[in-house]
């Protein structure tokens, strides 16, 4: 649990934390900077089913172990980029590192050790990595403040040293042995053998995968361009700093709330029904951040919203996929799912900065409304 919160902390809520700091060193724009954010996330789409499945043939003890390794390493070459190729390139990098070591790998190796029981396993994951933002945050506006945004990456990449690297490896071994033993128990094949891999293509076209998929897809979409854009917004919305500082900090708390009332209402809450009234959260949470260049203090009202809505669908996603896909090759399945979710992320800062040139932070808003609205009626299509 620890591990996933400084992991997230240090390779994604990184680069919102950080880029307008970036774009004032360098000199690049809006558009320029978050686009090397989006080739990160396309490629750690790309790479997602294939993670699954290592995943599905117990391969994560060594996956996520040299992820971690491998994010080290590029935490350590951002600090030294000077050029925007290099940028892009270490983006790139750590992309492929964050389909190792974020929640899609994370979800999958605990599927694959408890099958059914695994929605308590994911929200205990996701309650202490809710607060990864509120981490992000305030460290490296500190630390940044105070010996700059070197200092800052070089201090997240020393909280990954000295805590994921070896809680990872482990964490992910004592899930392997756990889903061996109940391989052997339940007197089913493992997921090792290759043979109960389910090929990408065989996972696409089976029913309820793109409604599923783009429903998620959609909503990501739009949470993705608020947050890649979430200090930008605020600031043009007229938000003082500090409020703004302290709107994205309540984020990562909101997140834990949402997921502990998901929590006390256990199975009673069907993940389906409970996913649609996330996505309706998110559509509402956009409109008070318009709503907050009236009222600024309306920007917290969006905070707790944004977050109890993003924290509630991190859970439920792989639930859901679960129930329509089956368990049989999870890794994979949940991989393909969650392509059609990263490649939406990956547009998403390209696509907000865009917007924002063209038409001004308004129609970036407006997008933010309409994107979570479609994917739910998507989700809504799903055969029962």
């Amino acid at each position: 649990m620890l591990s996933e919160t400084v992991i997230w902390a240090a390779i994604f809520y990184v680069f919102p934390a950080l880029v307008l700091h970036w774009q004032a060193e360098f000199g690049w724009s809006s558009t320029t900077a978050m686009g090397a954010f989006s080739v990160a996330l396309a490629v750690q789409g790309l790479a997602a089913p294939h993670m699954g499945r290592l995943i599905d043939r117990g391969r994560a003890p060594i996956a996520m172990t040299l992820g971690t390794v491998g994010a080290l390493l590029g935490l350590a070459l951002l600090t030294g980029v000077t050029e925007i190729w290099q940028f892009y390139a270490v983006w790139a990098w750590l992309g492929l590192m964050m389909a190792a070591t974020l929640y899609d790998a994370t979800f999958s190796v605990v599927t694959r050790a408890r099958g059914a029981q695994a929605r308590a396993g994911i929200t205990a994951i996701t309650l202490a990595a809710g607060l990864a933002s509120t981490l992000a945050y305030p460290l490296t506006a500190a630390v940044t403040a105070a010996e700059g945004w070197r200092m800052a990456v070089w201090t997240l990449a020393a909280l990954v040293l000295l805590l994921v690297l070896p809680l990872h490896r482990l964490a992910a071994a004592r899930l392997e042995t756990e889903a061996r033993a109940r391989a052997a128990q339940t007197g089913t094949a493992s997921e090792a053998a290759p043979g109960t891999v389910i090929p990408a293509v065989r996972v696409m076209q089976r029913p309820g995968f793109w409604p599923l998929g783009g429903g998620y897809a959609l909503t990501a979409l739009g949470a993705a361009v608020m947050m890649t854009h979430l200090l930008p917004l605020m600031a043009a919305m007229g938000v003082p700093e500090g409020l703004a500082i302290l709107a994205a900090s309540t984020i990562g708390p909101a997140q834990v709330v949402g997921r502990i009332v998901l929590t006390l209402a256990g199975a009673r809450a069907a993940a389906r029904g409970v996913s649609l009234g996330a996505f309706l959260l998110l559509a509402c949470a956009a409109l008070a951040m318009g709503a907050a260049q009236a009222l600024p203090a309306l920007v917290l009202v969006f905070a707790v919203a944004q977050g109890m809505g993003n924290g509630v669908i991190s859970i439920l996603r792989p639930v859901v996929t679960r129930e329509v896909m089956g368990e049989t090759g999870f890794g994979e399945s949940a991989g393909a799912v969650a392509r059609l979710s990263l490649f939406a992320f990956a547009v998403a800062p390209g696509l907000g900065a865009v917007l924002a040139d063209l038409a001004g932070y308004g129609a970036v808003l407006a997008l933010c409304v309409a994107a979570p609205l479609a994917g739910a009626a998507l989700l809504k299509r799903l055969p029962e």
